[in-house]
């Protein structure tokens, strides 16, 4: 059975193989999601009101500037567990390890499936997407 290795932030996520608990990681996927990348204000069609306060005075942003981002964000996420899970239908993954910025780590995880939840052999709360294969293997157990 083969080893998948997810390395995510919120915007990319590559999927890794191994063979072999020793063997080399070989790159399998790569996930793009745009809208992640993209500033807020190009997230939404109009432009940020604004208004004053209930005293009257002084201007303030009205737009929730988080939000869409995080919508995205969680969509990728989402997306993500959907793309794990058709690597498992194959039956040919017996264990699975996570690299991913902390923040999107908890996110990923409210969205995989118990299946995938429980063969994760590990996981490691680092910023790797745009890292070298090697770089990213020194990350894990010497034997996967």
């Amino acid at each position: 059975m083969s080893i998948l290795i997810v390395v995510a932030d919120a915007s990319r996520a590559r999927f890794m193989t191994a063979e072999t608990r020793k063997g080399p990681l070989i790159e399998s996927s790569d996930f793009v999601h745009n809208a992640s990348r993209q500033r807020e204000q190009q997230l939404t069609s109009d432009a940020k009101g604004t208004g004053k306060d209930a005293t009257g005075y002084g201007n303030h942003s009205m737009g929730h500037e988080n939000e869409s981002h995080k919508l995205h964000k969680e969509s990728f996420a989402r997306e993500l567990s959907a793309e794990i899970d058709k690597v498992l239908q194959t039956g040919e993954t017996g264990r699975i390890y996570i690299l991913a910025a902390p923040v999107f780590l908890g996110m990923l995880r409210k969205f995989l499936s118990k299946q995938a939840m429980k063969i994760i052999a590990g996981e490691v709360q680092k910023d790797l997407v745009s890292h070298r294969i090697e770089e990213i293997r020194s990350h894990l157990p010497i034997l996967l």
